[in-house]
């Protein structure tokens, strides 16, 4: 499932990357983080996220890795884990972008790729790609409250 959102700041470039690396704040604005914490700075990270999805609440350790970064402009990220209890998985791939503002600030464009697998797959398409779809739609809120400034469109 593909997902996209366009955050727009007020705050210049290099504020908006150097809030992307500042862990607790940016895992402030994750729904249902329950603790990030870094592995090798700039490089890998280990996140705990609790949501619940239809009767189930899951609990996925995350192995988050930057695949791809390019200095103030765009990072590429693969995050995977797994909740033992409901013997589930996910996978999620987000990238997000820099580039000026319509109105002077940044624009954050995110794009997040999410595959879940296991009992939690059982509840159908529709269910996950709703929980999914509110998991990237808060988070992209909370990072523009945090930045003082809006999602595109809303």
């Amino acid at each position: 499932m593909r997902f996209e959102q366009r955050i727009e700041v007020p705050a210049d470039a290099a504020s908006v990357w150097a809030f992307l690396w500042d862990v607790e704040r940016l895992a402030r604005c994750l729904p249902g983080c329950q603790e990030a914490r870094e592995v090798e700075p700039g490089e890998r990270y280990s996140v705990v996220t609790e949501e619940r999805v239809g009767p189930f609440r899951a609990r996925f350790e995350m192995d988050v890795r930057v695949v791809e970064r390019v200095a103030g402009r765009l990072v590429r990220l693969r995050a995977e884990g797994r909740d033992r209890k409901l013997a589930a998985s996910t996978r999620v791939e987000l990238e997000v972008a820099l580039e000026e503002g319509s109105e002077g600030g940044t624009a954050l464009s995110m794009m997040a790729d999410i595959v879940v697998m296991g009992k939690i797959a059982g509840l159908g398409q529709s269910v996950i790609k709703r929980k999914a779809q509110d998991v990237v739609t808060r988070f992209a809120q909370a990072m523009a409250s945090e930045l003082g400034g809006r999602v595109a469109g809303g």
